[in-house]
């Protein structure tokens, strides 16, 4: 990949000649360097633009800022990295008061995100995890043999790499082993494929009990696949890097792009060491960090939870502690911040890749760019601006929304302000797996565990709002019954976009000015692609760089897996909700279900009526065969777009998914997804949840094991054995007056499961 980028002199050139255009800043604009945005993506320009601004963000010094968004193994090539698993403090940008709130946070590396990952194909990525949290505390919090349906053992943590294919046994992608604090560290040895796909994934704690509180407080980052492999004459197998086609006219630079991790840290204040109720505005029922205190994450139940709702206006409500906070998504660990700084723009025209990665646990957001309205700011706005009319806005702007307090009177300034023209999205990769065409989008719909691929070009010099698009509840995952009815819509962050190439208002059939400028601009900088991609790249179909996984032969099995929340009531006496796959709670010593290393299964995953979820599972991505709604109708009409009946919900996020690989979706409350794997490469036991992680954390996860046929033959063939060896067992017992429980499990250990593992 080095070829690909041009040298840091030559980048840092480029920007020095951009800020010329740029006036003095006066203290106003002064005061936004603390939201500058926060690349996190691991090239010299990134890098270099990080540089630039002398804030210390809501780091200690610019210097630990620099630090933590300094990527690791940039190169990508086979190398070691460390992640040290550390209580962090930083600072917190909070729209309600237009103050910054100090937390105490469960970190990588003391910092707000983890650092992001680069590695290439065929490199074994060494990666030390060492964890420093302090013992478990309470020990109540972390018994000995504890309920799995129950968080737990908040300090315990491991690793996983999601959306990677890689082993899941071993020292690899293992989430079924425990990092203690104070153990050595552990030592992780990833193994890229050599075919493996490029593309954007990420890594985060996964140990069922703590995984929730470990993301929830910033435990993510952003693992980015390199790959250039070039497109071949006569090939369309997906075997091609989309990487080596996103690149100016000059094919010895790339595409600049920006690595944008979502998060929702969940922090509250606490009136003692001991209580875990979150200080709240009697009023208004948001939390509250008055001077001197830290936001921390203390436990699930006022925290990471679903509680009766006791804002005004909501009595009867569950809603998500997550709403009811009133916290704020945060990108690269800022809260609403100027893109692509406080100091710099991206000139109009010019195609950005925008790496976005859904590293939260607690609200769906939908992504939307839209031009802001400057009139109603009482400022001239115009396709020329120049950059110090910008800087202008930009201070404005803010100021006008730093002035609305209440959640009511920031909806009113928002709506005021961001309700220009909508900039499409051209989205070419999903959980990143590149498709096999560009998808235009007004609303980018990203759920957890989500990684979305687009371009995008401003059309003018201006100042643009990317919002979290309002939606009914329903699509969302804070949708319950008796929960409210709407998700508010919310700014992301501003965008700066200075003087350059105005893009033409004109339109290719059904395509907006986006897609042509894009198309016309990816062609001319590919003029040697050779067929039939390059014909492809003049409709924007991607055959040659879209993976495909093969399940269109045989299905061996059919695998059933609803997900549900069990509530307590006359006709259900538990104690608690249970949260549930297919009737169970997770057990680490069950497998749910056992797939063969090269079958196809087709599996079936639905979400009751009372609830949605978000399907995940590890190891083997799936292709979307079809998804039904609660009447059993598909959401797809016959060309693969959405159907009528889907279409009249508003909800567009399922229209372009028919065919899609994915590895993560969100299944809407009595929805069916059918889709279809195939077990390649790796044996092994993983697992498949729900990556609302609470959920997970509560037992909504089961395990998941892949066999040779070898040793699936052997299972079949000693089963009856099995079974024999079980009824002998308790008959011996009742004969013996021992504990029935105790022989039978000593007996399971002959089984054939358990011979396998050995």
């Amino acid at each position: 990949m080095k070829k690909f980028f041009s040298s840091p002199a030559v980048k840092m050139a480029t920007l020095s000649s951009f800020l010329a255009l740029v006036p003095p800043l006066g203290a106003a604009q002064s005061s936004l360097d603390a939201r500058s945005f926060d690349d996190l993506s691991d090239t010299p320009e990134a890098s270099a633009e990080n540089a630039l601004s002398d804030a210390s963000g809501g780091l200690g010094s610019k210097a630990e800022r620099l630090q933590c968004l300094k990527g690791l193994n940039p190169s990508g090539n086979s190398g070691a990295v460390k992640l040290k698993v550390q209580m962090g403090t930083y600072r917190i940008y909070n729209p309600s008061t237009d103050a910054f709130d100090t937390v105490w946070m469960r970190s990588y590396n003391g910092c707000p995100t983890g650092p992001t990952i680069s590695v290439k194909p065929d490199a074994r990525l060494k990666v030390t995890l060492d964890n420093q949290l302090e013992a478990n505390n309470p020990p109540a919090n972390c018994p000995a043999n504890p309920d799995h349906s129950t968080p737990h053992c908040f300090n315990d943590t491991n690793l996983h790499t999601h959306g990677l294919h890689i082993s899941p046994s071993g020292d690899q992608d293992n989430v079924l082993i425990t990092v203690h604090p104070g153990d050595k560290p552990r030592v992780f040895n990833f193994q890229i494929p050599a075919n493996h796909p490029s593309g954007t994934f990420w890594y985060h704690a996964h140990l069922h009990g703590s995984t929730a509180i470990n993301v929830a407080s910033g435990m993510a980052g952003v693992l980015i696949v390199r790959g250039s492999r070039p497109a071949r004459a006569g090939v369309i197998d997906g075997s091609a890097d989309i990487d080596t086609i996103l690149h100016r006219k000059q094919p010895a630079q790339p595409l600049r792009e920006h690595v944008l991790l979502f998060q929702q840290i969940e922090y509250g204040c606490f009136g003692s060491a001991s209580s875990e109720v979150p200080l709240a505005d009697p009023t208004t029922f948001e939390w509250q960090c008055p001077t001197g205190s830290k936001g921390e994450i203390r436990g699930y139940n006022n925290q990471l939870a679903f509680v009766p709702d006791p804002r005004p206006g909501h009595a009867g409500q569950l809603n998500s502690t997550w709403v009811i906070s009133g916290r704020y998504t945060q990108i690269n660990g800022i809260v609403q911040p100027v893109f692509p700084s406080a100091t710099t723009f991206i000139p109009a025209g010019e195609i950005r890749r925008l790496r976005m990665v859904h590293g939260g646990n607690r609200d769906t957001i939908n992504v939307k760019f839209v031009r802001a309205n400057l009139s109603t700011l009482g400022l001239a706005d115009s396709q020329t601006l120049s950059a110090a009319q910008v800087n202008a806005a930009t201070i404005s702007a803010a100021s006008k929304l730093a002035g609305s307090h209440t959640k009511s009177s920031q909806a009113v300034a928002l709506d005021a302000l961001c309700n220009g023209e909508i900039v499409k999205q051209l989205e070419f990769a999903e959980d990143g797996i590149t498709m096999s065409a560009m998808v235009e989008k007004d609303v980018n719909s990203m759920d957890p565990g989500y990684r979305s691929d687009v371009l995008v070009a401003f059309p003018s010099p201006g100042l643009y709002c990317m919002l979290d698009e309002a939606a009914d509840a329903s699509a969302t995952i804070n949708f319950r019954i008796n929960s409210m009815k709407a998700k508010d819509r919310r700014l992301l962050a501003l965008a700066r976009v200075g003087p350059g190439t105005n893009i033409a208002d004109t339109t290719v059939g059904n395509h907006s000015r986006y897609w042509q400028y894009i198309r016309d601009q990816l062609v001319a900088g590919n003029s040697n692609l050779p067929e039939p991609a390059r014909s492809d790249l003049a409709s924007l179909k991607l055959r040659a760089f879209a993976p495909t996984i093969p399940v269109d032969g045989p299905v061996a099995n059919v695998v059933p897996a609803q997900f549900d929340i069990q509530l307590p009531g006359p006709t259900n006496p538990i104690p608690a909700p249970r949260f549930v796959i297919n009737g169970e709670t997770y057990d680490p010593a069950k497998v749910a279900y056992t797939g063969v290393l090269g079958n196809i299964d087709q599996w079936n995953v639905s979400a009751t009526v009372l609830a949605t979820h978000v399907f995940h599972i590890h190891t083997n991505p799936f292709r979307i065969m079809d998804i039904t709604n609660a009447a059993g109708h598909s959401v797809f009409n016959s060309s693969g777009g959405c159907s009528a009946e889907e279409a009249a919900t508003g909800d567009a996020e399922y229209c372009n998914l028919q065919g899609v690989v994915r590895d993560t979706l969100f299944l809407k409350a009595g929805y069916t997804l059918s889709m279809r794997t195939i077990y390649q490469d790796f044996t092994g036991e993983f697992v498949m949840h729900c990556h609302i992680l609470d959920h997970e954390d509560r037992g909504m996860m089961e395990n998941v094991s892949v066999v040779s046929p070898a040793t699936a033959y052997l299972q079949r063939v000693t089963a009856p054995l099995s079974a024999l060896t079980h009824d002998t067992a308790r008959w011996l017992a009742r004969l013996r007056g021992k504990d029935e429980t105790q022989v039978a499990l000593a007996g399971a250990l002959c089984t054939a499961r358990d011979y396998a593992r050995r």
